[in-house]
């Protein structure tokens, strides 16, 4: 499992810079030939001053040495440039480029799903920034490699003096890492409560920020007990990483004393062999640094083996966020039928449940759409409404049953060809940061015809509004990006979202509240266009205000999850049932 997301944090960095791959294997021969030379050409020298060897010999040999280790600093310093800085800037880029794939492409379903939501807050906390461990795991193995590689061989060398020394490290090695085992197995028990606790954290911050908030926070005067309930989420946090790090406190004292016992022992013993003259002053010169050095390998060991646990630990969360399957058929797909032509839909006993619901928000659905038919659907808030239409149009899969487009269940389309059936304006209204026109189009400049989007927002009733701007269509939106935006209302937003589904000219119409934010004046004035506009379109329409439901050929009450009622304006009135009842409280507000 380990290999797997070593591996994986090293494709990451492949993907955004081949050649930093190829320091890390160069750093690796660097950084040992560097330390073992650094070692090494105090021995050589005192041994050739020893010898009394003659001056040009002494300089030839030396300065050769010098030379070569001049050469290995280099290319050392160049590799560690990349492999400390670059690794975890570029796999800070790769996270950010497959984050955003990941987000726009998912199936929506899974993106409401408050599993996928959990695992989302642990993989962004994992990759925070270019320094958290699991973006800089090319680094940790690096140095990983490098201590490995060293403590054999200067263990080696130790080992070759008198193998009583290698068991006194070997022991202090042993109890270093149970405290890291521990340390880390701490870590990972905690890391679901920590991380809910950080989610909470990130949802707090989110409320206060947010500008639809501003005004209930001031005029109930919930900036104390935001403050408040913050606080003590954020006590908690503290608490939680707090014992986290006490147990690596901890795991690091032991490492210290360890270093402190091993070492005095070893230099005892050794001092002891160049008195009784078993080595030379060039060996103790050389053996003693190669102790000193063997404890920095061992202790480098304990901490890079730690390291990489928690940086594979904290990838796992990311790997397993990029690797959450979609349920819809992102393959390939059977051919869509003619979109010049209005479909016939379907729903075949359809049930949907939301995750972790305690009941079904829609239960054995059955329906027949007509090519061309248009259908309101009306309904107290959280009778499924909405949660219908997002069945319809491939937003969400059913529990059970099937939807299907021309007799055909939806899930044998492909999910991407299947969306561009649909043109859909839902309540929540995106802008890009981009000008009108591509708003609209939502296409590219050289892919957006001018005409069109000019004449979609005449339909929609935001043509005038738009010709007393400066720069007309061209002109931007999103402020926070674009200085020189312009700002829309909430109804103006609306009639920008309709000219967007105007422009795409799908064969099939959602609307979901449309018209929520106009004056009943201005939405009676809309649904006389929309009568119109939509001939020869399969159209549906979602919409609290009964009265502006009275040109659609048929009229679904949900009630409870399912089709209560369902027939034209003038067979439900004719009814005298929940419609009727519905249409009467609100009629005398139009009266």
């Amino acid at each position: 499992m380990i290999l797997k997301q070593v591996s994986f944090g090293f494709r990451m960095l492949w993907d955004m810079k081949k050649t930093a791959v190829l320091c890390c294997f160069l750093a690796v021969i660097a950084q040992v030939a560097w330390h073992f030379l650094g070692m090494f050409i105090p021995r050589v020298v005192i041994d050739e001053i020893t010898a009394g060897v003659d001056p040009w010999r002494f300089f030839t040999v030396v300065g050769g040495i010098a030379l070569v280790f001049a050469l290995v600093s280099y290319l050392r310093n160049y590799t560690n440039a990349i492999v400390e800085q670059a690794s975890g800037t570029m796999g800070s880029f790769r996270n950010a480029i497959l984050s955003y794939q990941k987000e726009v492409t998912m199936d929506y379903s899974l993106m409401e799903d408050p599993a996928t939501k959990k695992l989302k807050e642990k993989a962004g906390r994992a990759g925070y920034s270019n320094h958290a461990p699991a973006l800089n795991i090319p680094r940790t193995t690096v140095g990983l490699v490098v201590n490995v590689i060293n403590f054999f061989l200067y263990g080696g060398i130790i080992l070759a003096v008198n193998p009583i020394i290698i068991l006194l490290l070997g022991v202090s090695v042993a109890i270093n890492a149970l405290f890291m085992y521990l340390a880390r197995k701490y870590e990972r028990k905690t890391r679901e409560h920590r991380s809910e606790l950080g989610e909470k954290i990130h949802a707090l911050y989110g409320y206060m920020s947010s500008e639809s908030h501003a005004k209930d926070i001031r005029l109930y005067s919930l900036a104390g007990f935001l403050a408040s309930f913050t606080r003590n989420v954020m006590n908690k946090f503290g608490k939680a990483e707090g014992s986290v790090a006490a147990r690596d406190m901890r795991t690091e004292l032991v490492s210290v004393l360890m270093i402190l016992v091993r070492d005095g022992a070893a230099y005892v013993f050794l001092i002891s062999l160049i008195i009784n003259g078993s080595i030379d002053l060039g060996e103790f010169v050389f053996i003693f640094a190669a102790i000193g050095m063997f404890s920095t390998w061992v202790t480098g060991i304990n901490q890079r083996v730690s390291e990489l646990l928690r940086a594979t630990s904290e990838l796992g969360d990311v790997m397993a966020y990029y690797n959450l399957k979609d349920t819809s058929n992102t393959g390939k797909g059977l051919p869509l039928p003619d979109k010049s032509l209005p479909p016939a839909l379907s729903f075949k006993n359809v049930s949907y449940a939301y995750p972790e619901a305690e009941k079904p928000t829609l239960k054995d659905i059955d329906l027949e759409i007509k090519p061309g038919e248009r259908i309101a659907i009306v309904g107290n808030n959280g009778a499924g409404k909405t949660t219908l239409v997002k069945l319809l149009c491939g937003l969400y899969h059913p529990t059970s049953g099937e939807v299907c487009l021309n007799d055909v269940p939806s899930m044998q389309y492909n999910r991407d060809e299947y969306f561009s059936m649909f043109s859909a304006v839902f309540q929540d209204i995106h802008l890009l940061a981009e000008t009108i026109e591509i708003n609209v189009s939502q296409l590219t400049q050289e892919s957006t015809d001018s005409k069109k989007v000019e004449e979609c927002l005449k339909l929609a009733g935001l043509y005038d509004k738009v010709q007393t701007l400066p720069n007309k269509e061209k002109t931007p939106l999103v402020r926070q990006i674009n200085e020189d935006a312009t700002e829309f209302s909430g109804g103006e937003k609306q009639k920008l979202a309709i000219a967007r589904a105007l422009y795409r000219d799908a064969p099939v119409i959602i609307l979901d509240e449309p018209t929520a934010a106009l004056d009943p004046i201005a939405e009676s004035q809309v649904y006389e266009q929309y009568a119109q506009l939509m001939q020869g379109k399969t159209s549906m329409y979602i919409s609290h205000r009964l009265a502006s439901t009275r040109f659609c050929d048929r009229i679904l009450l949900i009630d409870d999850g399912a089709i209560a009622e369902m027939g034209s304006h003038d067979e439900l009135m004719a009814l005298g049932g929940k419609y009727a009842r519905m249409f009467g409280i609100q009629s005398q507000y139009y009266n």
